[in-house]
C-alpha cells in the first residue's frame, strides 16, 4: 500500500498544532481571566489624578469648615456686643452722669428798704434832663422812691429806695430805656448802698 506524502505531511502538522493549542490552552485561559479581572479592577476604581482632585477638594471643604466655625465665633461675639449697646442705650438718661452747666457769675444786687442807696449821676443833661431821670427812675417797678437831694454843676444826688433787689446794670438800663441817653456805671458798691451812673455824650 502507497501512502500519500502529502496526506502525511497534512496529518502530522494537525497533530502538531492539537499538541500545542493544547499545551498552551491554560496559559491562555489564565491570561484571559487576568485580563477579565484587571478589566473589573479598572471598572470599580477610581483613577489616580480624579482621588488627587478628591483628596485636594476634601482639604478644602476642611479649612472651610473651620473657618465657617470661627466665623459663627465671631458673630456670636458681635451679637452679644451690639446687645450690650442696645441695652446701654435704654438706660434711662438720669443714669448717665453729666457735666454740671457753668453758670455766669451774679452781678451783686442792691438791697431793697431801709434808707436807700445814695446814687450819684454825673454830666446831667440840665434840669430837664434831671426831671426825666427822676421820672425814670420812679417808673420802675422795683424802685419805691427817687428824691433828688442835690444838683450842681450837671452832677445830680438822689436818695433811691428799692421795693425789690436790683442790680447796677438794671438800673442803669432803666434810666437809658426811660431817658432815650445812655447811661454808663461808674462804680456800683451794694455793700455800702453806693452807685455812681454817668450819662454819655451823645
Amino acid at each position: 500500500m502507497t501512502t500519500d506524502p502529502h496526506n502525511h505531511s497534512s496529518e502530522s502538522i494537525d497533530r502538531a498544532a492539537e499538541i500545542i493549542a493544547r499545551a498552551l490552552a491554560p496559559g491562555l485561559m489564565e491570561a484571559e481571566v487576568i485580563l477579565a479581572a484587571d478589566r473589573e479592577s479598572r471598572a470599580q476604581n477610581v483613577p489616580p489624578q480624579v482621588m488627587d482632585t478628591l483628596e485636594r477638594f476634601s482639604e478644602i471643604l476642611t479649612r472651610l469648615v473651620e473657618h465657617t466655625e470661627r466665623l459663627a465665633e465671631r458673630m456670636g461675639d458681635l451679637t452679644e456686643a451690639v446687645a450690650a449697646l442696645a441695652e446701654q442705650r435704654q438706660q434711662p438718661a438720669a443714669q448717665t452722669p453729666q457735666a454740671k452747666p457753668q453758670l455766669p457769675e451774679m452781678e451783686p444786687a442792691f438791697a431793697p428798704g431801709g434808707e436807700g442807696l445814695d446814687v450819684t449821676i454825673s454830666d446831667v443833661p440840665g434840669f430837664q434832663g434831671l426831671m426825666e431821670l427822676q421820672r425814670a427812675l420812679i417808673r420802675l417797678s422795683q424802685v419805691q422812691s427817687a428824691a433828688v437831694r442835690r444838683y450842681q454843676d450837671d452832677e445830680a444826688a438822689i436818695q433811691l429806695v428799692l421795693s425789690q433787689p436790683m442790680t447796677a446794670s438794671a438800673i442803669a438800663d432803666g434810666v437809658s430805656a426811660g431817658t432815650g441817653k445812655r447811661i454808663f456805671v461808674d462804680e456800683a458798691r451794694p455793700d455800702t448802698l453806693r452807685l455812681r451812673l454817668r450819662f454819655l455824650p451823645e
